[in-house]
């Protein structure tokens, strides 16, 4: 169980690397200060991930086991690629917001909306269904995403200066990859994996991630 729990937290607080709920904690501190913010976001975590983890774990009751694994191992694929995108810059922190309520619960409904339907809490939902332990993957995602605001709120001007973004991306990407390429391979039938089979699975990968980063650089530029 320690290392669904370890694995679920690694792979959600590198999905959140970089993600836009991770930029408005950033924009939050500014106005309410750290532990205001990290108190709301890490609230709006767990009753976040609580809500994927019982949809997953719904989920897996009607779909055989080894299904969810093929499905959760293209999930992670996409991911990854996912994570190639250039991502359009939001701006999530009206004045109007801090004058109608609390710093906490404004802070705790922006975060929450935000994660509403996001990569890390679709990445959630698939794992809890993988998994089969819903307590394990939620008490996971929840550590794992809050660790990654923490790092986003404490260590900002840190990771601003000595890792670049692309880089952050690029790492995640090549995590996800490695998780969906063995979630596949161990899941899916046997005959279904040959040479050919992989080799156009390698080339075909390849020529994604090199249209999304060669966007990407034609973006910034």
């Amino acid at each position: 169980m320690l290392s669904i729990f370890l694995l679920t937290a690694v792979v959600v607080f590198l999905a959140e690397l970089g993600d836009k709920t991770q930029l408005v904690c950033m924009a939050f501190v500014a106005r309410f200060g750290v532990w205001k913010v990290l108190s709301a976001a890490s609230a709006a975590v767990v009753v976040n991930t609580g809500l994927a983890v019982a949809l997953g774990e719904g989920l897996s009751r009607i779909v055989p086991f080894s299904t969810l694994q093929i499905i959760a191992g293209a999930g992670f694929l996409g991911f990854g690629l996912w994570s190639l995108r250039s991502e359009e810059e939001e701006e999530n922190c009206p004045d109007s917001n801090r004058k109608k309520g609390s710093p906490f619960w404004t802070v705790f409904f922006t975060f929450f909306v935000a994660e509403l339907g996001d990569k890390t809490q679709l990445i959630t939902l698939g794992l809890a269904a993988k998994q089969g332990l819903p307590v394990i993957t939620w008490l996971g995602a929840s550590a794992g995403l809050i660790a990654a605001q923490a790092l986003g709120i404490f260590m900002s001007g840190f990771i601003a200066k000595h890792i670049p973004p692309r880089a952050l991306q690029v790492g995640a990407a090549g995590i996800f990859f490695i998780f969906g390429t063995l979630s596949l391979y161990q899941n899916l039938p046997k005959h279904f994996i040959s040479p050919v089979v992989v080799l156009a699975y390698v080339l075909i990968l390849s020529f994604l991630s090199y249209l999304l980063l060669r966007k990407k650089s034609s973006t910034l530029e």
